[in-house]
């Protein structure tokens, strides 16, 4: 087996969090968490980086974003790709393509997400249908392409990005496919862990809370009394800033986790622990 990510006894600790020479795919990585999750690839001292964007109506943001991370870390080449995450082709052909550009792939993170706030008796087959398809069938079809290429290179790291939804059920809005979906990723996660460990690829997942992201501000704008609600239930009385998300992703997408696989990082400023 190739022990492709793995650190040898005298790898100084400093190295141990680098991501030199590697290539990251981020899907969802134009906004919130998942461009928290790129910008700190990069700052990671990662060569290369790939930004998934959904559709042509994110292509001009993606851009910007792609754009201002390599100003800003120019030893990153930063590339951006468009897929929708819940088509099995799009995501495996987008895939490839990230690795003939670039000539490797190291770490996939698994980020696209959508969110719905209608009630469980009032949701209709194509919202459920359509969250389901970004939310499960996403992850589920970006672990397979990435897993694809390293099992034909020698490892890799999966990453998801699930939710603490997927412990708990959080009020007053509820959320129930959400929270289904999210709860899925986490024992996809575990599965894919266990059966593509023979093949040196790592697959773990970070499950945030309430995040200071533009979707967590449309909701409070929507109902401020959400807010409320939330520091009410979270020890840490705040809501995450989104770049303390970054230490996380990068210790899972480093050497630093060689022995780390099948987890699930709670973000949550104790929110669970009630």
């Amino acid at each position: 087996m190739s022990l492709l990510h793995a650190p040898s006894e005298t790898t100084p600790l400093s190295q141990l969090f680098s991501l030199a020479g590697k290539v990251c795919l981020v899907t969802g990585g134009n906004r919130g968490i998942g461009l928290a999750v790129a910008t700190g690839f990069a700052e990671a001292q990662a060569a290369g980086l790939a930004i998934i964007h959904s559709c042509a109506a994110t292509a001009d943001l993606a851009a910007t974003r792609a754009a201002e991370i390599h100003a800003k870390y120019p030893h990153t080449e930063v590339r951006v790709y468009q897929a929708d995450v819940s088509k099995a082709q799009e995501i495996e052909d987008v895939t490839r393509r990230v690795f003939a550009d670039f000539g490797r792939l190291d770490v996939v993170v698994a980020n696209a997400g959508v969110y719905t706030e209608t009630p469980a008796l009032d949701m209709k087959p194509e919202e459920a249908q359509f969250v389901t398809g970004v939310n499960y069938f996403g992850p589920l079809y970006t672990a397979q392409a990435a897993a694809r290429i390293f099992k034909e290179n020698g490892g890799g790291k999966i990453i998801m990005t699930a939710s603490i939804n997927g412990h708990m059920v959080l009020r007053p809005q509820y959320e129930s496919i959400y929270c289904a979906t999210k709860g899925a990723v986490c024992h996809l996660t575990r599965a894919l862990a266990a059966e593509f460990a023979k093949w040196n690829i790592q697959v773990n997942a970070v499950s945030p809370g309430y995040i200071d992201t533009e979707m967590t501000t449309e909701l409070v704008n929507k109902n401020p009394e959400l807010i409320k609600t939330w520091m009410n239930d979270c020890p840490a009385g705040r809501l995450c800033k989104v770049w303390e998300l970054k230490g996380v992703y990068v210790f899972l997408a480093s050497g630093a986790s060689s022995y780390v696989t099948g987890a699930d990082y709670v973000v949550d400023g104790g929110h669970t622990v009630y």
